[in-house]
Parts: C-alpha cells; structure tokens; sequence
C-alpha cells in the first residue's frame, strides 16, 4: 500500500511539472528587456530641449530627465553608412550576405521584431526590404527622403502603399504604426525589439500650417542670435561647460543675418523645422503612452540618437531621385512643384520642396563645428538618451561620461537578448563584428575609453581613441584634438604631437587602407 501511494505521488509531482512547463511563463519577458531604438534624420546636436533648444521637446525632455544623456555618441557623419553600421555592428555603407544584423539575431533568440521609418539600405522591398533581413512587420519608406505629405516609396512589409487620410502627415503616421506595432507585441510573451526611423527633420521642409505658426515669431532675430541663446543655455543647464566646449567662430560660409535678403522666407524655413522636430517629439510621446497602456514601459530599453549632424544641403531638380512621384503627379495635374531656394514660395505645404540650408544648420549643430557629411563632430556626433526604468543604474536625469557609437547597438542588443553572434549565418560566412556593448554604461560602470571608433565618409575620416582623435579633410594633413580638453575642436595639437597623430593613422590604415 506504502508502494502504490509512493507512486502515484511521484506520477503527481510529474504531472504538476509537466503542467508547470506547459504554461506561458510569465517572468520569462522580464527577464530580458524589450529593445526600441529610435533615430532622427539630419538634426542638430543642441535641438532637443533637454540638450539646450528651444523646441518644444517635452516627452523626449521626460526620457532624459528620468534616464542618461550622452553628449558624446558618434554616428558615420550620414544617413545610409549609420542605418548600415548600427544594425549589422560592423562599418558599413550598406547591407552584404556577410553580415547579420539585429533583427535577424534577436528573432533568433526569440524576440519580436518591427519597424516604422526610413529603411534606405534598398530599395526593392521585396528583395532587399526590412522582410527579408528579420523584421515582422514594416510600414516606411525605402528611398532616404520624400514628401512628408506623400512619401516616396511608402511601403506596409512588401507591398508599395498610399498615404491614407485627408490630414495624413509621415511623421505622425510613423507614431501611429509603431503604436500599432506595440500593441501587437503586447498579445506575446515573448520580448520585442522595435525599431522607429523618423524622417524628421530631413528635408523637405514640411510640417501642418499649425504648428509652423506656432514658432515664426521665435527666430525672427536669424540664426546668430539662436546659436548665442543655444550655447547659453546650454552652459546654464550644465551640458556643456566655457572650458572644454569654446564656442567656435561660425563656419566660414555662413553669410550675416544683419545683411542677408529674403528674411521672412528663411525665418519660415527654421519654423518649418522646429515644427517637424516637434511633431517628433509628439510621435515619440503617444509611443510612450502606448508602451505604459500596455505595461509595456518599465521594462523596455529606449535609445534615441541622431544619423547625422544638422544638414546644410540646397536642393535642386528632382532632389537626388526623391522627389519623382511628386513631381509626376503635379505635371499630370498641371500644377509645379517649387524645389530648392526659391524666394517667391513659402515652403511647407505638398508643392513645395526645400532645406533649411546651411547657415540654420551652424546654429542648430551649437556648439560644434561644420555639418553632416563630415566627421568633425558637427557632423558625426550626437546627443543621445537612454531610458530603462527596470535596468538603468545611473543616476535619473544625469550625463554619461563616457562614450558610444551607433555600431555598439548590435553588441549591446546582443548582450542583453543572450543573443549568440554567429560565424555563419544561413549559407553565408559571416564577418566578424566591430561593436562594444555598452550594457556596462547602463549598469553604472566604465567601458575602456581606448576602445577605438574609426570614421570615413565622403573623403573625410577620423580615429577616436582615448582622450584624441585626428581628423583629415580631403588631402589635407590630420589635425588632433584633446577631447578631454576640447570637445568642439578648435585647437589642433597635430604639430606639438605628431606621435599621438601617427599612432591614431596606423589605426586608420589598419582598417581602410594607406589613403
């Protein structure tokens, strides 16, 4: 009798396990955060409110008041090389069989993956879309620029798609699909990794009437003026401070604003752009409060960056192939599209189709030098913020030391999913990865500071690696900087320290070649 009752517990207890298994485990989607990375297209390091502008930024402010800033985050100086170089973790102009990038590895590792935005690594969706390198589910744009009132190349996964609604605007609609996509996650146990790429605040120039009004009055005083209330404040808030952060003189094609013609127009054009950032920003807080409707907020890792510094580009034609659909329809409509500088046309509305131009870019680029494309850090670094609430160790609303760059997102994805990085991949050999992760920053702890971040773009390079980083223009020579010293670049050591310019060039040679 003592037997059968031994049995038949141990049958019990094996039944209770077997069930116990079975069900969905609840702590399993706690156990590792879910991922959202979100970057913006071609603005300035000081734009947001929490890094010293004066847009209104409140939802973004929110995330940096209660999580890490970074001052020093590096990106590839323009749009494609980061999107390239942050996903697959290795410097990059674009996607190869030999690589692998986030996606693919964390829905291996059993997340759910999406994306909302600007994919510009292909343009056939098809083929070379979001699908086919491990997202579930897209709704964006394939080309890198479009009209925020009729996007170029819009696609929903694999099929080209239309703007729905009278009052339909990109960046608005990007919020409301990547609202949609958390929605979904939240039927699964399983983590998510999300990925939202806004347009904003690329050209063209366009935003609702609106909001446009809401910021004309705030730059009538031109773009001198700005720059000076920017780097203020930047100084008041403790960003930045007098001694390592010299205000640099203006770049030298920057024209007077006392002198200048055509004032209300480029007054206009700087509202237009604040009202994109802020549109943004508004997308970026109905994402938050979707994430907290499904309690999905305290355990989702945020990472917000830039691709680029501010954009100094005029346009003209067809704006580098983006423009097309636009332009054809117009002439089927017997109408004209008014693409770059022109003077006559107020900018903002569907047939219109310009930049803020350089000289807004110096100011929205305070307190650093030149503009996207180059890879001083006007153009290749970027304010970030990260934002944990269950996994942030830091103190709330402080700024990091330390650095990072957009090619640390695959390592640090991987570290935190238990994501393995593979030598094959499907049939493909697969390249080893140049990321760091910078779970140990989240943490409250040091990354090696003479970790080195490499730059190449658009016959501009740079190495940065401990306290210096060198930086060639062209055929110029290399100059140097002291970072620790002198984060806006403004004294060249290159003469009183040509070992320290040598050593950094081996580096350089190493990965790209002798130039």
């Amino acid at each position: 009798m003592l037997s059968y009752k031994m049995s038949f517990i141990k049958i019990l207890k094996f039944n209770f396990l077997i069930l116990f298994l079975a069900l969905p485990n609840n702590n399993l989607k706690a156990e590792r955060p879910n991922i959202m990375i979100i970057l913006t297209d071609d603005m300035g390091f000081s734009d947001l409110g929490c890094f010293g502008g004066e847009i209104e930024t409140p939802n973004l402010d929110r995330l940096a008041a209660n999580g890490l800033r970074f001052t020093e985050f590096y990106n590839t100086a323009r749009c494609w090389p980061t999107r390239a170089t942050m996903l697959s973790g290795r410097y990059s102009d674009g996607l190869s069989s030999s690589q692998v990038i986030i996606p693919e590895l964390l829905k291996g590792s059993g997340y759910q993956t999406a994306m909302v935005g600007k994919w510009h690594l292909g343009m056939d969706p098809k083929k070379d879309g979001p699908i086919q390198r491990g997202f579930d589910d897209f709704y964006g744009t394939m080309t890198g620029a479009g009209s925020f009132w009729d996007p170029y190349t819009l696609t929903r996964n694999t099929e080209p798609v239309d703007p729905d609604g009278e009052n339909y605007y990109y960046t608005d609609k990007i919020g409301t699909e990547a609202v949609r996509q958390i929605e979904t996650f939240a039927n699964s146990e399983k983590p998510f990794f999300q990925y939202v790429a806004f347009t904003a605040a690329h050209w063209p120039m366009h935003a609702p009437e609106k909001s446009i009004q809401k910021y004309m009055k705030m730059y009538e005083g031109g773009w001198e003026k700005l720059r000076n209330e920017r780097y203020q404040r930047m100084l008041k808030m403790g960003i930045i401070d007098k001694e390592r952060w010299p205000l640099p003189t203006r770049e030298s094609w920057v024209q007077d604003w006392d002198t200048i013609d055509h004032k209300p127009w480029r007054i206009r054009n700087q509202a237009i752009y604040a009202a994109m950032v802020d549109h943004m920003d508004q997308a970026v807080g109905n994402i938050i409060n979707a994430l907290k409707r499904t309690k999905q907020f305290e355990n989702t890792l945020i990472i917000y960056f830039h691709d680029n510094g501010a954009c100094p580009e005029h346009l003209s034609g067809n704006g580098w192939n983006t423009a097309n659909n636009i332009l054809a329809k117009a002439k089927r409509e017997g109408k004209e599209v008014a693409v770059g500088d022109k003077y006559d046309v107020m900018m903002g509305g569907p047939l219109t189709y310009g930049s803020v131009g350089h000289n807004w870019a110096n100011a929205q680029n305070t307190p650093m030098r030149r503009y996207k494309s180059n890879v001083h850090n006007g153009g290749a670094c970027s304010p970030a913020i990260m934002h944990w609430p269950k996994g942030l160790k830091t103190k709330p609303g402080s700024i990091a030391e330390q650095r990072g760059h957009v090619i640390d997102m695959l390592a640090t994805c991987i570290d935190l999913a238990g994501s393995v990085y593979p030598k094959k991949f499907g049939d493909n050999n697969i390249d080893p990865h140049e990321s760091l992760s910078l779970v140990p920053i989240l943490k409250g702890k040091k990354v090696n500071r003479d970790h080195s971040y490499l730059f190449n773009h658009s016959g501009t390079h740079a190495v940065v690696k401990g306290d210096y980083k060198i930086v060639r223009e062209g055929k110029r020579p290399w100059s140097l900087y002291n970072l620790a010293e002198n984060r806006t670049e403004t004294i060249n050591l290159a003469t009183k320290n040509p070992d320290v310019v040598k050593s950094l060039e081996v580096i350089w040679n190493k990965r790209w070649g002798k130039r």
